[in-house]
């Protein structure tokens, strides 16, 4: 009669049969659940390292250094020291705690003089870095030319030689090239920024004080810098921007019927033509507008009701070239009416750019300074604000006049 056994003696009685055949009831089922588990856990392992690739796709870690703060952080030790590069050294020292901390070397790098401060060409590149996105015709991709020494003279053709079919045994005709001078003198562009002490007394090492004291000089030399280049009369110690650099030929009025799609056509077209038919290189071609015209090109459709500039301008270019629009182009110009505005275009190739390598920086906690907003002279001491200072030299030129065109009289609303 067979006897009940119960499920304890059961286990047992099967691992000693096992045991018995030499194999081990753990080892067994594990490779069991590793044969059945398995494949479904590489499975699970692949998706989700498939799912993570897609989900970073094209995502780039940010950059350890944020350009500029390097620059900011002096001018707010320089501020706190109140333009005494000694003191400032010890200041950043104590406040960044570390003598191997980017703002310190800078410092201690620098060449202080007459109160002032000489930014190291490395750092001085980071601002003008930084003025690129800021300032429209820099951010155009001009060449760019040192101008250590304040002057810069380069060559450039004028007229080129000429070439003609000849007879056997006659006499080949003779022709000359005529060249001229790019002469450029550097320009001192200066920015006045009163700065609160409260800020610089209560910021500690917080990176925000310093973008905050960056941005506001950068802004400041970008958008007078931005303003002589496009339309500076080159008087008055100022560059003469594209607007003058223009040659008469090329300044050209729009088309006098009220805009529509077809004169608008036209008329770009014709800017173009002015250029190809200067036997302009067309290296770098671009567009300049004012905002009130990119919005009309944007919004002008054709006879379907399709946007006819839209898509492209989207992607920041009109007939395949960039475009950008500035409010440094005016828009209350009187030519023929009194709300005209510009368009600009230029092979910026031939856009030339002669720039000092430094940027001279300084700081006075006493300093008096005319408050255009209140039209009065004001004094730093009273308002408990330090005054920074920076001077950038540089001056803009034309390889070639005829590489720009300019319509005078755009009323495109």
């Amino acid at each position: 009669m067979a006897r009940e056994i119960t499920r304890e003696q059961a286990k047992d009685l099967f691992r000693d049969v096992l045991r018995a055949g030499g194999v081990d009831l753990e080892e067994l089922i594990a490779a069991q659940v590793a044969q059945q588990v398995g494949p479904i856990v590489s499975r699970l392992e692949a998706e989700q390292t498939q799912h993570m690739a897609t989900i970073t796709r094209g995502y780039q870690a940010p950059a350890s250094h944020d350009h500029g703060l390097t620059v900011g952080g002096m001018i707010r030790m320089l501020a706190m020291a109140q333009g005494d590069q000694d003191k400032a050294v010890e200041t950043a020292k104590k406040i960044y705690k570390s003598a191997e901390h980017a703002v310190v070397k800078a410092l201690m790098a620098g060449d202080a003089t007459a109160g002032g401060f000489l930014v190291a060409p490395e750092f001085s590149t980071e601002v003008i870095e930084l003025l690129r996105p800021m300032s429209v015709v820099r951010s155009m991709n001009p060449v760019i030319m040192p101008m250590d020494q304040g002057t810069l003279s380069t060559s450039k053709l004028t007229g080129g030689a000429t070439a003609s079919y000849t007879g056997e045994s006659q006499n080949i005709g003779s022709s000359q090239q005529s060249t001229g001078m790019l002469d450029l003198v550097w320009k001192k562009l200066a920015a006045l920024v009163p700065i609160s002490n409260d800020l610089l007394r209560f910021s500690t090492t917080n990176p925000g004080a310093d973008g905050v004291v960056r941005d506001d000089v950068v802004m400041s030399l970008a958008q007078r810098e931005d303003l002589a280049f496009i339309r500076g009369d080159g008087l008055s110690g100022t560059p003469k921007g594209l607007r003058n650099w223009c040659p008469a030929a090329n300044l050209l009025n729009v088309t006098a019927a009220a805009p529509t799609l077809a004169n608008v056509t036209t008329d770009l077209a014709e800017l173009i033509l002015a250029l190809r038919n200067a036997d302009v290189r067309m290296l770098r071609p671009g567009w300049l507008f004012s905002p009130r015209t990119e919005i009309y090109l944007m919004s002008i459709r054709d006879g379907n009701g399709n946007f006819a500039f839209r898509p492209e301008m989207l992607l920041g270019k009109l007939w395949t070239w960039p475009y950008k629009s500035t409010t440094q182009i005016p828009i209350n110009l009187a030519v023929t009416a009194t709300d005209e505005s510009e368009n600009y275009l230029a092979d910026f190739a031939d856009v030339v750019i002669g720039e000092s390598s430094e940027i001279i920086i300084d700081a006075s906690a006493n300093a008096a300074y005319y408050d255009s907003t209140a039209a009065a002279v004001v004094s730093s001491f009273s308002r408990d604000e330090t005054v920074i200072r920076a001077i950038a030299r540089h001056d803009f030129g034309m390889r070639h006049d005829a590489s720009v065109a300019v319509h005078i009289d755009v009323d495109w609303v």
